[in-house]
């Protein structure tokens, strides 16, 4: 009897054992595996997004290793697939328009305004060189001596948190600034503003996309996306037409 005792108490012990000898970690249940980024080549990651209610793409790049340009409708407006270049590249709809179909908030390319003016109580997405960032419409100056600026609201991610927004259901498109790295995100299905801007702001291991600031887009029935890599495609057709488009290409080397 006690020798069987024994062999039990031994068999118990070392399986309790095993998970902490693996790799030395202490948790036995593991670590909540992150986001599954997919290499699309030339600089660019790709992400599906299948997480609940949130359907659609991320993808993810550092501006020193693709090009970024605010492209305009040759028409006035016309959806993001008639704005996108033939050659690889990722478009998504960008500026809000008016009634007239007029952008509304900047739209400047390469220090060129594409339209719009500058409206203090929206953000902006700004792009210098290497460096992407998103502020506060009032505290931007010199707003043609940028690489890129595009206005949204409302700001879904602010240093990491995710400010009060109204509740909302719509489709979204959304840039986002993780680290040195900017995130794209369209989705396909209708999201709620709180829900969307907390999965963005959520640590990667967690589920989420870690983005420490993000700005939303024009939405709803204008989110559309063209994107064409290598072998990848995926296309959002969205409703009608766009002033203009952000769209990412293979940087020259």
């Amino acid at each position: 009897m006690n020798r069987i005792r024994s062999t039990i108490v031994c068999a118990v012990a070392l399986a309790c054992a095993l998970p902490f000898a693996a790799g030395g970690q202490t948790d036995v249940r593991g670590a909540e595996p992150g986001p599954s980024w997919t290499s699309l080549g030339r600089g660019v990651e790709h992400l599906a997004l299948a997480s609940g209610s949130i359907q659609g793409h991320a993808f993810r790049f550092r501006p020193a290793e693709v090009e970024m340009r605010v492209v305009p409708a040759a028409e006035g407006h016309a959806r993001v697939a008639a704005i996108a270049p033939a050659q690889d590249a990722i478009a998504t709809n960008a500026s809000f328009f008016d009634e007239a179909g007029k952008t509304m908030g900047l739209a400047v390319d390469r220090g060129r305004s594409l339209g719009g003016r500058r409206i203090s109580r929206w953000a902006a997405f700004v792009v210098d060189g290497a460096s992407a960032r998103i502020v506060a419409g009032a505290t931007l100056e010199d707003v043609l001596g940028h690489d890129l600026v595009l206005q949204g609201l409302p700001r879904l991610v602010v240093g990491g948190a995710v400010p009060r927004l109204k509740p909302q259901r719509a489709e979204r498109t959304a840039v986002c600034v993780e680290d040195a790295r900017v995130v794209l995100v369209v989705t396909t299905s209708r999201v709620d503003a709180t829900e969307f801007a907390r999965f963005l702001a959520g640590a990667p291991d967690a589920g989420g996309l870690g983005c420490r600031d993000a700005l939303n887009f024009d939405g709803g029935s204008s989110t559309q996306l063209a994107a064409h890599w290598g072998t990848f495609e995926a296309t959002i057709d969205g409703a009608w037409g766009v002033p203009n488009a952000l769209v990412v290409t293979p940087r020259t080397r």
